[in-house]
């Protein structure tokens, strides 16, 4: 089982006494108003029953202070056996939630400067990452989330899968080639069959898998009823929103969405694309493109040369990132670290191999879906990653947990790696490493993802 991920206390409660004293304090004023309601003074020595109905009772008799109160024996004695139970009950939480490594209590260094407190309780059960945790689980949770039984995103896939037994898969770019891989053996896991060659125009019989970036042989504007599933693959401005919208106003098209943050845009619910859209990991690759490259023995983490890695497009909001690199250099100048724009997958995969930490920053807006395609590349190669928070909501407690995900904000990307490759030169992610890794290679089993979900394959 995982330790729990990083995290800042803003996000989080740290109190350990589970209110605790609360409940002490409750169970107190619970005695003195049963003592009250029962006709006991304890202000009155010489009269312990002393009716308080009674005339000569002082006005203010049944109201004792809470010195004099808390003087009484019986309280006191009541107050002990109370006490003695909350103790016992944090004794037994640490215990359970310490033993199993579910508390964990950290410090980030933020700057060389500031030091933020972090620490965070997970109580599932050792099992969580094999079970309810695990990518496969992931897949089928955003599925419910966009598209449950009855749902008309539900059905408009049910209805498209059944129009034709044949399905052709063009991504329309090299770097999802794995995706379509995945995609394929999805849709065979329904009893469909792929062909390899391209189809026609207005070849009705076939099903086609496609992105904004396919080459179509009958796109949407000239071919409204052609089934079709279109693979939403792009975040924020990217987003084809026309072309979205055409598959939307056609009966037989269907779009799988990666994100709930896109899904839950604006834009979206605008427009009605949600009665279109199902939620589906696409762009999760499992395996990935990298999968061949993977060692069979990694090398343990704390013996890694590389300190931190990130490959990808140079854009605007990256620039900082860059420098931020430059920086570290300069200030480390035994260590290495590597922040660079690469298409070379096998340097792309040595440098993994190799590295500590991987980093994971948005192109353009800190409100994105997650970058999976990327990170889905790197984990299985067991770097920690260090990341800018992602703005989806399905999945995240199990990417922390057991995807070791450390997220943070873009400006703090850099000084939180920084605080995680201490800790790896230390040996304390020398675990952590192993179990990201296995978890990532447990993966989705594509094949049974929509028999799951619609139950019997022969009803569609």
């Amino acid at each position: 089982d995982m330790d729990p991920p990083l995290r800042d206390t803003r996000d989080i409660d740290v109190d350990p006494w589970d209110g605790g004293f609360l409940l002490l304090l409750l169970l107190l004023w619970r005695t003195w108003w049963r003592r009250r309601r029962s006709n006991v003074d304890p202000t009155l020595s010489n009269n312990r029953h002393h009716d308080v109905n009674s005339p000569t009772t002082p006005p203010m008799a049944f109201a004792p202070s809470i010195l004099t109160f808390l003087k009484n024996r019986r309280v006191q004695r009541v107050a002990t056996v109370q006490l003695l139970f909350v103790v016992v009950a944090f004794l037994v939480d640490i215990a359970y939630y310490g033993c199993s490594d579910n508390v964990i209590n950290k410090s980030l260094n933020v700057n060389g400067t500031a030091t933020i407190a972090v620490a965070t309780k997970y109580g599932n059960s050792p099992s969580f990452c094999d079970n309810e945790g695990s990518l496969h689980q992931i897949a089928l949770d955003m599925f419910g989330y966009s598209s449950p039984p009855g749902s008309k995103s539900y059905n408009k896939l049910k209805h498209v899968l059944g129009l034709s037994e044949l399905f052709y898969i063009s991504m329309g770019a090299a770097i999802f080639g794995q995706n379509e891989e995945m995609l394929k053996r999805m849709l065979e896991g329904m009893g469909l069959a792929q062909i390899d060659w391209k189809p026609s125009n207005g070849q009705t019989e076939v099903i086609f898998v496609e992105t904004a970036y396919t080459i179509s042989s009958c796109n949407l504007a000239d071919c409204k009823d052609q089934p079709r599933i279109l693979i939403q693959t792009e975040q924020g401005g990217n987003i084809k929103l026309p072309l979205l919208t055409r598959c939307h106003e056609s009966p037989n098209c269907v779009i799988l969405e990666y994100s709930d943050r896109n899904y839950n845009n604006p834009h979206f619910a605008k427009r009605g694309l949600s009665e279109s859209t199902v939620l589906l990991p696409i762009m999760t690759q499992t395996p990935s493109r990298l999968s061949q490259y993977e060692p069979e023995i990694p090398k343990v983490i704390q013996q890694r040369n590389i300190d931190m890695v990130f490959f990808g497009s140079m854009t605007d909001r990256r620039a900082g990132l860059f420098a931020h690199a430059d920086e570290y250099r300069k200030t480390h100048p035994d260590r290495t670290v590597i922040v660079a724009k690469s298409r070379n997958i096998q340097h792309i995969a040595a440098s993994y191999q190799k590295a500590k930490v991987c980093l994971l920053m948005h192109s353009y807006s800190s409100q994105s879906g997650g970058e999976y395609h990327r990170w889905s590349e790197f984990a299985p190669f067991g770097c920690i990653p260090v990341m800018e928070q992602f703005a989806d909501t399905v999945g995240m407690h199990a990417y922390e947990r057991c995807g070791g995900a450390v997220f943070t904000n873009s400006t703090q990307l850099i000084p939180t790696a920084v605080d995680v490759v201490e800790r790896v030169d230390q040996g304390l992610y020398n675990h952590r490493s192993t179990a990201i890794m296995n978890w990532w290679k447990r993966s989705i089993r594509w094949e049974s993802i929509l028999p799951t979900v619609y139950e019997d394959p022969s009803e569609t």
